[in-house]
């Protein structure tokens, strides 16, 4: 061949490669799936930058997923014009396109624009972050009927979202309905009980209602304090009884029996009358029982009271629990059994009863009483399971087997007592999972997100890293695992009413300051350190402009980002132009650690015929049941 010809024919290959380059590229999604896959490893690193070159080098793949995440690494990058060219041109109807274009002209001060594109994406699929961007849009344009209305749409879809109760408030407040604004104000402070901001809002609310106002609501609470029935019961025999901490780090306690009581610390003893309520505060290393009405002491006792009342229920005033999370709450609360008052750095309260007895209160206050009964018998086993594993070893140092909150397992007693749940603890009366000749610690959490996990505290042998499935496990790539998180992958706990399975969360600059105290401005990345074997990360590291703080573990995660509902998530900060912090993002699945049985797939299972051994062989696949008695 002539070099002529040579030199035509390197042209005419040259040609043919730029020619059909784009039609093997849009064939081939491995190909594009690999440059998603690099940028997202980059995006998760935070150098959006590089990231963006990636994707850039990409643009002969006819694949829209190229253009939209492309348009989502500019928007984060501080180039909201570029990621606007980019959404406009694409065909796509898609929720997330929707709520990009939200976001992207929200930042380019196009509020119509946003709020247009925000309601498009909420027609398609449901988002806390729309709920609350539309909610903080009209806040700010003083439209605050419209504010409340997404704000309340917000806490209905995403109770974890706290701050929206603040911001709601805020618009009751500016609306004239002070009554509303107390309600959520009251919340706040519960929430935010150091924030000045938060207390003087509450402050604000409470003196427009007026004196006479919370002298009616508390006349109310007393009468209805008053019609409170306590009634007779049948106690569980032969049964192994359980100490379970109701409450600690009291000054006062009040309480009535439905029967008249003795209380006694073992060597003076008070005889009470039913119906009627005490008061029980602390001073120093002693306790006074007093009228509560009166206010007229009755005895004095020292460091311990036991107070019982066979076979009838006591009742206690103002329980605390959830402390802190978006479920803390107040309220009255029935028990069955024996009330020990003991003093241990301030008055803890302990209840002493069966075991069974003890799963009554147990059951509805972890998984929906309306339930499937196998899913309810599931829950059953598994909660006697953790009582007895933890009997006498978790609080054994505070006097008690277990506390009555999410540390070991929710207990609220009597007054929540289901005929359904407690027939759920009768249907498996005595049995409990088992490994190794031992009773296995059998943890569990409202939603698993689509992925259980083995590796939280401790490789659990009976436990195994999965897909809440039928579907085999295996490691996702990076892009995989992202959209995965975004999107709703098919599993036994895929849930599109509420957040648990798929939930976000979003911080402006305002949001931080209120929530955290500092300026967001200040922080320079948030990247993984080490991930778990599902989707989970297991340590990250914050670094902003004075130091870097490592976060280490489920609990640390969670916590330090304002009760995340899982450490299964992705992490996004959004920069300005000129690359300070202006937005924190988080995409999340699932709620609770992971580990064990699922509660929202359980009740999937159940519904499709599994058997409540079945369920449990799915959540513990190498534990088997024993029944103790």
């Amino acid at each position: 061949m002539s070099i002529k010809n040579k030199f035509f024919f390197i042209l005419f290959f040259l040609f043919c490669v730029f020619l059909l380059t784009p039609l093997v590229y849009a064939q081939t999604s491995d190909v594009c799936r690999a440059f998603l896959d690099e940028a997202a490893l980059q995006k998760e690193a935070m150098e959006y930058g590089q990231a963006i070159r990636i994707l850039e080098r990409a643009s002969a793949c006819n694949d829209p997923s190229v253009q939209q995440y492309r348009a989502r690494l500019y928007y984060l990058n501080g180039n909201s014009l570029k990621a606007l060219e980019i959404l406009e041109a694409m065909t796509l109807q898609d929720w997330s396109v929707f709520l990009y274009l939200g976001l992207v002209n929200e930042d380019l001060g196009k509020k119509n624009a946003a709020v247009s594109n925000y309601m498009k994406s909420l027609s398609l699929r449901k988002t806390s972050i729309t709920l609350y961007r539309l909610g903080k849009i009209y806040y700010h344009n003083k439209s605050y009927k419209k504010a409340a209305y997404f704000f309340n749409e917000t806490i209905a879809f995403d109770s974890s979202i706290r701050l929206a109760n603040y911001y709601l408030a805020d618009c009751f407040a500016k609306l004239g309905d002070y009554e509303q604004a107390y309600k959520y104000a009251a919340r706040g402070v519960n929430f935010y009980p150091q924030s000045q901001e938060v207390k003087q809002q509450l402050g604000e609310v409470k003196s427009k209602l007026g004196e006479s106002f919370f002298a009616d609501i508390k006349n109310i609470i007393e009468d209805a304090r008053r019609m409170v029935k306590l009634m007779f019961y049948i106690s569980e025999k032969d049964v192994p009884l359980v100490r379970v901490g109701i409450a600690d780090n009291l000054e006062e306690v009040s309480f009535r029996f439905g029967a008249d009581f003795t209380a006694s610390d073992g060597k003076k003893i008070f005889y009470g009358k039913k119906d009627k309520y005490y008061t029980v505060i602390r001073k120093n290393n002693n306790l006074f029982l007093r009228d509560y009405e009166k206010k007229v002491i009755y005895e004095k006792f020292k460091k311990q009271l036991e107070i019982k009342a066979q076979n009838y229920p006591f009742y206690l005033l103002d329980v605390v629990y959830g402390k802190g999370n978006f479920w803390h709450k107040k309220i009255d609360r029935a028990y069955r059994g024996e009330l020990k008052i003991t003093i241990n750095n301030g008055m803890a309260l302990i209840n002493t009863l069966s075991m069974e007895e003890y799963l009554y209160g147990v059951l509805p206050a972890e998984i929906p009483a309306s339930g499937d009964m196998n899913a309810l018998r599931a829950q059953a086993v598994a909660a006697r399971t953790l009582v007895y594993k933890n009997m006498n070893q978790r609080h054994k140092n505070d006097g008690f087997d277990v506390c009555a909150d999410v540390h070991c397992q929710v207990y609220q007693g009597l007054s929540v007592e289901n005929p359904r749940t407690n027939q759920a603890v009768k249907d498996t009366r005595g049995e409990i999972l088992m490994y190794d000749k031992a009773p296995i610690t059998s943890i569990y959490h409202a939603n698993c997100g689509g992925c259980l996990r083995a590796d939280v505290f401790g490789n659990l042998a009976y436990c195994t890293t999965k897909f809440d499935s039928e579907k085999d496990f295996y490691k996702m790539q990076a892009y995989e695992q992202e959209m995965w998180l975004m999107g709703m992958p098919d599993a036994f706990c895929t849930r599109t009413d509420k957040a648990g399975f798929r939930w976000q969360r979003l911080y402006d600059a305002e949001d931080f300051m209120q929530v955290f105290g500092w300026s967001l401005s200040e922080i320079k990345t948030i990247v993984p350190l080490e991930k778990g074997e599902g989707s989970q990360y297991k340590t990250i590291r914050l670094t902003n402009d004075s130091s870097s703080v490592e976060l280490k573990g489920d609990v640390k995660i969670r916590d330090y980002f304002e009760k995340l509902r899982s450490s299964m998530f992705k992490v996004e900060i959004k920069f300005s132009a000129d690359k300070k912090a202006q937005m924190l993002f988080f995409w999340g699945g699932g709620f609770g650690h992971g580990v064990g049985l699922c509660q929202a797939g359980a009740e999937k299972m159940a519904q499709q015929g599994h058997t409540y051994r079945e369920i449990l062989k799915h959540y513990y696949p190498k534990a088997g049941l024993t029944k103790l008695y």
